[in-house]
């Protein structure tokens, strides 16, 4: 499971965003933010959205400049 389900799922629960077209923007920019990041600290959580950004949150430190700001501005991270 890639970090695409991850930010599609964070953006319907958490931001209320409805329309595929904003998902799919979110999708992409997640994939290009936190991919790199998410197979390399977090691959064992594939398959579980919570457990991958619980991961993510947890390696903040570890976390690609990318990452954090994309995170941060969907309100994952602070």
């Amino acid at each position: 499971m890639r970090l695409t389900l991850l930010a599609s799922a964070m953006l319907a629960l958490c931001l209320g965003i409805g329309s595929a077209s904003a998902q799919d923007d979110v999708r992409k920019r997640g994939d290009k933010a936190c991919g790199g990041d998410s197979r390399k600290m977090c691959s064992q959580f594939f398959g579980n959205d919570m457990g991958v950004l619980a991961c993510l949150q947890q390696n903040k430190r570890r976390l690609s400049g990318a990452c954090t700001k994309f995170l941060v501005g969907i309100g994952q991270l602070q």
